[in-house]
């Protein structure tokens, strides 16, 4: 079946992501390419590394689905490329849908979208996969018949694999990135990669839903010196007073300072605490 990128749907460090329309069969829904030039290294190996990861995730309702990859030459791009299909979610981020409602959604409707990412995250570490950048802006909204909205996490670009540590051995700590704002201290001063990091990025993302700004703040210049980065990981994640004692109570448990006190996606999503 020939597919056509038909509009730009995004850019990023990756490369470029289209809308995609089948010419064969205009009946058959639109679908999302995500594109990166061959000779981008950096670029090509995220995207095959997402693959990999998506392929394995494959019938989670939780997650963006991959539905095949191909090569060929974008003119737009100026030269070959390789193509990421994927399913397409038409409601945009959830960083999107937290602008257009004023940044303060209500906690009933946070405690099902903190759900529904739950369920997500289950899947993910128990194929052993860490996505280390979980935040709004990767978060898809997929709007339903009934009005409400119903997320899949999506970019597993800079996701760890299991076996990565010995694979690249001291190296692995420096290949991490991710973003700052969302990261948990242990990953942002010492590299550490485990499930919890993706556990404090899930506190992260409640009180920017709750809120519509960061649970943390820069302090001075974090590029710069290890002083101010020191700084940066030490604050105390903002907690909103007018959230609910179960809302507070989950975030405690996502912003546990030591990881290995963090609870797990799995003990979240069975608690109470707030996805009764």
């Amino acid at each position: 079946m020939q597919w056509v990128k038909v509009r730009v749907l995004g850019k990023g460090s990756y490369g470029v992501v289209s809308l995609a329309v089948n010419l064969e069969d205009p009946s058959l829904p639109s679908i999302a390419v995500k594109s990166s030039r061959l000779e981008d290294s950096h670029s090509l190996e995220s995207l095959e590394k997402e693959k990999r990861i998506l392929d394995h995730l494959y019938g989670s309702p939780h997650i963006l689905a991959f539905l095949a990859d191909t090569v060929s030459f974008d003119d737009r791009l100026g030269g070959w490329v390789y193509d990421l299909f994927l399913e397409y979610v038409p409601g945009g981020s959830l960083s999107d849908l937290i602008k257009k409602r004023g940044g303060c959604l209500p906690e009933r409707e946070i405690q099902d979208y903190t759900r529904m990412i739950l369920k997500g995250l289950c899947g993910v570490h128990e194929k052993g996969y860490v996505h280390c950048d979980l935040k709004p802006d990767n978060i898809l909204v997929l709007p339903l018949q009934d009005g409400t909205n119903y997320l899949k996490i999506a970019d597993f670009g800079l996701s760890k694999e299991p076996g990565e540590e010995k694979q690249y051995g001291d190296y692995f700590r420096l290949r991490f990135r991710g973003t700052p704002l969302y990261m948990s201290p242990e990953s942002f001063l010492f590299g550490e990669i485990e499930w919890g990091l993706d556990i404090w990025s899930l506190g992260c993302v409640v009180v920017e839903m709750l809120t519509g700004k960061h649970a943390m703040k820069w302090v001075g210049d974090v590029r710069r010196n290890l002083e101010s980065e020191c700084a940066f990981v030490m604050q105390q994640p903002n907690i909103p007073e007018y959230m609910s004692d179960l809302g507070k109570d989950f975030l405690r448990r996502c912003f546990a300072r030591n990881p290995r006190e963090r609870w797990t996606a799995e003990m979240l999503l069975r608690s109470s605490l707030p996805c009764s």
